[in-house]
Parts: structure tokens; sequence; C-alpha cells
């Protein structure tokens, strides 16, 4: 079996566009499972060894990737953390997280991962105006004008993390999870990602549903997708 691991397309696009695989499949077969913010395609072939498996299963493998493209980020069953940190690695890159609605989670998925001492400087949990502030010089002017929920926010805990940190990628979290929180412009759900790099920064909005919980684990998944594309460039 191979696992190829998909993001930013549901279960049913993803089966949409490739039903005419999975109703013709014989040998190998293909099968999408679901966890949270993710799809994954399990292609399994019958054979006598591994290398024949291989050569039964490329071709399928091939034609997935080609209808899908670029959500699909591992066909070896990688994780999303795991990706990035295989990427910064080959690289020699270095990384720096800064957190508010996430919390950590960012964070902790990168420690997880056996020797992200070679990249990873540091995470930092900056939940209050005042951490934004002392930590990463988010300006006062910022937070009062535009709030800690905003892409100027966001924008300046990226670059500030990396101009403290010296990563040569920082991410950087903001959003409100709710329950409670969130206004007429920035409803709980609403995330915004940034990432700052090289004298550039991205920053993207996420608008997302569910339980507090769901909200944090889906923005951190939207971060380390965030960094695998900048690093895939």
């Amino acid at each position: 079996s191979r696992e190829l691991r998909i993001f930013g397309m549901g279960e049913s696009s993803v089966t949409y566009q490739i039903r005419d695989i999975i109703e013709h499949q014989t040998n190998p077969t293909v099968a999408p499972y679901v966890k949270t913010g993710e799809v994954t395609l399990r292609v399994t072939a019958l054979c006598k060894d591994e290398d024949e498996g291989a050569a039964l299963a490329k071709p399928m493998i091939d034609e997935i990737v080609s209808r899908l493209g670029d959500i699909v980020y591992s066909t070896m069953g990688e994780s999303l953390p795991e990706t990035c940190a295989r990427m910064l690695t080959d690289d020699k890159m270095t990384l720096a997280v800064a957190e508010s609605c996430t919390g950590g989670l960012v964070t902790s998925q990168i420690v997880d991962i056996p020797g992200c001492s070679n990249f990873f400087k540091e995470g930092c949990v900056t939940y209050s105006n005042e951490a934004k502030m002392n930590r990463l010089g988010v300006s006062g002017e910022t937070l009062e004008r535009f709030g800690a929920v905003s892409e100027e926010c966001a924008r300046e805990m990226a670059e500030g993390l990396q101009k403290t940190s010296g990563a040569d990628y920082a991410l950087a979290t903001t959003g409100f999870a709710g329950p409670d929180g969130g206004t007429g412009d920035a409803p709980v759900g609403t995330v915004f990602v940034a990432l700052s790099h090289s004298g550039n920064t991205q920053v993207k909005r996420l608008s997302l549903h569910g339980e507090r919980a769901r909200i944090r684990e889906v923005a951190t998944l939207h971060a380390f997708d965030l960094l695998r594309r900048s690093l895939c460039k």
C-alpha cells in the first residue's frame, strides 16, 4: 500500500475527480480515508513482492497526482509537518513560529518529529496583545486600529519573529477560535496565517467552521501548507 496525502480539497471533490478510476479499479485498488481537514487515498496492489507492487501502483499514483495537482503533498504517507520538516532539512533552512489562536499546536507538531533541532529555532505562544508587542514588535497602533485578529497583525507577528529569531522562515497565526469573540467583519473561525521569508511576507485569511478544537487544528494545517508551498517554490 501507498498513501497519498491531500490537503486543500474535501473528500467528495477528491472522489469526483477520480471517480472513473474508483469505478474501474481491479489491481491496484484505491480507497479514500478522511481525518480532520485532510483526505488520504490508499493505493493497494496485490503482488508477490514490493518491487512488483510498486510497479503496479505507479501508473495509478501518477494519474491521480496529474489530476489533483499540488494538493497532493505526499505520495509516501508523510504528514504535513513531516513533509515540511524534510524540505527544510534538505534545503538547510530554519524555522521559527509565533502562535496566538493555535496556542502551541504548530510548535508541538514540529517537536514531535525526531531531528527537528536541525531546522527549528523557536516557538512562541504570544496570546496577549502585550506579548505580541513585547516579544514580536507588533505596534500598539496596529492592534488599536486593526485588532489582534487582522492581516496587519499577522504580518507584523511573522516579520517581527523573523528579525528577532534569525530564522529563514517565520510562521504566525492569529484568529478567533471561539466559542466567544469575533466581530461583524471577523466572526468566530476567522484566522490569519502569515509566513515571512527573504523580505517577503504572505498572509492568508481563513474562514473556518466547527468547534474550537477543530478550528485550531485546521488552522495549524493551513500554516504548514503555506510553508510547504513556499518551500516548493
